[in-house]
């Protein structure tokens, strides 16, 4: 029972932490957009039916917004590519400033340093830190001020946000592997060695009470 209630108390700790945390501030509702822009057609000049024509490949196309100006997203096989809404010329890469700039379109809202700058910002390319998808790469990594450290990662090809985090959801990404004993990606909530345990510490647990049936003249 020693043995078990090591990972029973880890059970209770990490469980606590998800009840007590909101979900809604774990998951960075309070890192928003300022004032969504409104789309508007007579800043639409390019022809989309030219646009499939210079890239037939295309998959998708998306209109949408991009640091006052109207672009089109286009999903190609291997990657995406922005167009110019009005020129039909390719956007280019995102820089470092364009992601400053869309980085900045984000405030902390309810937050406890509403006010809040960036302190960092670095392009990745090659390798992508746990807390993001490689798929995602190349990304723009903008990292605040704030106490939580809340952190964009904006494509440097799309110029999306494509996740946010900050500390409190990576000690929940942490607290999570343990609580779930999938100590390597924090996925596998049906791995052996949380089913063994669980078992063993059921059957612990079990016997504890069975005992304490059986001594229950003692202990009154």
């Amino acid at each position: 029972m020693l043995i078990f209630a090591v990972p029973i108390i880890i059970w209770g700790f990490t469980g606590s932490y998800f009840v007590l945390m909101d979900i809604g501030f774990i998951r960075s509702d309070h890192v928003a957009v300022k004032q969504a822009d409104k789309i508007s057609p007579s800043s639409i000049s390019y022809p989309i039916s030219e646009l499939y024509q210079a890239y037939p490949d295309a998959q998708a196309v998306i209109v949408k917004p991009l640091l006052k100006q109207m672009v089109y997203q286009l999903k190609l096989p291997e990657k995406s590519l922005l167009i110019n809404a009005q020129s039909g010329q390719p956007f280019g890469s995102i820089t470092e400033a364009q992601a400053k700039a869309i980085a900045l379109t984000f405030q902390h809202q309810d937050a406890i340093s509403p006010s809040t700058s960036i302190v960092l910002t670095k392009l990745l390319t090659t390798q992508a830190p746990s807390e993001l998808a490689a798929r995602h790469l190349p990304v723009w990594q903008i990292r605040f001020d704030d106490i939580a450290q809340s952190t964009l990662y904006i494509s440097a090809q799309t110029g999306d946000v494509v996740t946010r985090r900050h500390e409190y959801w990576r000690w929940f990404d942490l607290f999570w592997k343990w609580h779930i004993m999938d100590y390597d990606n924090g996925e596998a909530i049906d791995n052996a060695l949380l089913f063994y345990t669980a078992i063993g510490s059921f059957i612990a647990v079990f016997a504890g009470g069975i005992l304490i049936w059986q001594r229950r003249k003692r202990y009154s």
